[in-house]
């Protein structure tokens, strides 16, 4: 799920740390990742509640990503001595298996053996994915990520077009290479483009990923499939845009929203001329197809 962060006031290293009871996380998580931070870690703690710590990008204007969780929970600023909690995230990852056919491996992670107890979940997947270490969003194990890569399984045929609109780590564009689809756009914002173009390289699929910086309402051309993972304040600046670029039998696969947002998003959708339904909910996160 991407969101470019602005503004002038963040720091380098900035965390925002949120401490919020369990039930209460998704919703944290939810209003953290509309404030436009880099990535977010859970961490229990032995009270019975929850850290949710949200890093922030050099340039991100950290006054305004407190503001989004002021006032509903205990919330605190923490300003790093270097970056090292960009790669944080890689310490835990492991091998996700999607849909019926998708495997996403982070290059880094040992395979499974055969006694591992993930070993039978991952036997047969007949479409791997690698993920090269990064530090853009999209490692396949957040929910809105395998929301998308369910829908991308089941629309992308060989020869399909694709428009990957926001992506961070490229994980959807190359997946959507990766089972067959003919060409596919990848717009990023500029912090992105190089993870994306690297995950196409160790993919094998760089001839058939476009990526670049490029708006999507500059974008040429009208897609089989164009998927967004972004927050809902985004996805709802990009929707007219967005509508342009779908072929007359065309589909958009849109995630990112909490469960409670999706009937906004449903309406911003007819807002702009199209007529959406809710498709799937993981862990609290919904997508929403149209077409």
């Amino acid at each position: 799920m991407g969101a470019p962060a602005s503004g002038s006031e963040g720091g380098f290293g900035t965390i925002v740390v949120v401490t919020a009871p369990p039930a209460d996380v998704d919703l944290a998580s939810g209003l953290l990742w509309g404030a436009g931070v880099l990535g977010i870690e859970e961490r229990p703690l032995a009270d019975g509640t929850v850290e949710v710590r949200a890093g922030l990008a050099p340039d991100s204007d950290a006054a305004a990503v407190v503001a989004a969780v002021t006032g509903r929970w205990p919330v605190e600023v923490e300003v790093l001595e270097d970056d090292a909690w960009l790669d944080a995230w890689q310490e835990h990852a492991a091998p996700v298996a999607v849909g019926e056919r998708l495997l996403v491996v982070p290059t880094w992670v040992p395979s499974p053996s055969a006694a591992d107890a993930d070993a039978d979940a991952e036997a047969g997947r007949s479409v791997a994915v690698a993920l090269p270490p990064h530090r853009a969003f999209g490692s396949g194990a957040h929910p809105t990520t395998r929301l998308a890569l369910e829908l991308i399984e089941c629309l992308v045929h060989p020869g399909a077009t694709v428009l990957d609109v926001g992506c961070g780590s490229g994980l959807l564009a190359v997946a959507a290479a990766r089972l067959g689809a003919g060409s596919v756009v990848a717009v990023v914002d500029p912090e992105a483009v190089r993870a994306t173009a690297a995950t196409a390289e160790a993919n094998g699929v760089a001839g058939v990923v476009d990526v670049s910086a490029t708006p999507v309402a500059e974008v040429r051309g009208r897609f089989d499939v164009v998927v967004a993972n972004i927050v809902l304040p985004v996805l709802r600046e990009l929707l007219p845009a967005m509508a342009l670029r779908i072929a007359d039998d065309g589909t958009l696969v849109l995630t990112g929203v909490l469960d409670a947002q999706v009937s906004e998003l449903v309406a911003a959708c007819a807002a702009s001329g199209m007529d959406a339904r809710p498709v799937a909910s993981i862990e609290g996160w919904s997508s929403v197809r149209v077409g």
